[in-house]
């Protein structure tokens, strides 16, 4: 069993922790509601599997897994969209088995209250935060989204919990 987190389509519903085994891939599919495939994030060691079928199917934009996905895989930033239900997950381990979603993500995503938004204008450091404090972490990334694309002194951001 590993802990996932699930990002319903329809903005209504929270996202949040499930429980189950990764390895039964018709409870995958139960999930995304079809065939699937992973989308993998670059920090930290995480991955999306969401529906490989949903521009077919006419799945719903699922704005939050994507935006997600934007700021931890900025190399599929405008390019990839998730729809559909997805499902967050850890990274897989050396033998291809999928772990449980790292904790600095369930604690952000599910624990955290305030939010900042920290920008590296430098290589080397250091980190600077905008004294903007959120109470919704997709806002909080939305701000970083903009703010990296926008200024061409930004060459990262970063979400923080407060």
């Amino acid at each position: 069993m590993i802990t996932g987190i699930l990002f319903p389509c329809d903005e209504e519903q929270p996202i949040k922790r499930v429980e189950l085994d990764a390895e039964n891939v018709e409870t995958l599919q139960g999930i995304v509601g079809g065939t699937f495939e992973a989308f993998n994030l670059d920090s930290p060691p995480a991955s999306f599997i969401a529906n490989d079928e949903a521009m077919l199917w006419s799945l719903p934009f699922n704005m939050r897994a994507t935006v997600l996905l934007w700021q931890h895989a900025k190399g599929l930033r405008g390019r990839t969209y998730i729809s559909g239900d997805a499902l967050l997950t850890g990274a897989p381990d050396g033998r291809g088995r999928t772990k449980s979603v790292p904790p600095q993500l369930i604690e952000l995503l599910l624990e955290t209250e305030t939010y900042g938004v920290e920008f590296l204008h430098h290589p080397n450091g250091p980190w600077s935060r905008k004294s903007i404090t959120f109470t919704d972490w997709l806002e909080a990334y939305n701000f970083a989204i903009i703010h990296e694309e926008t200024y061409a002194t930004v060459r990262d951001a970063r979400v923080i919990g407060l």
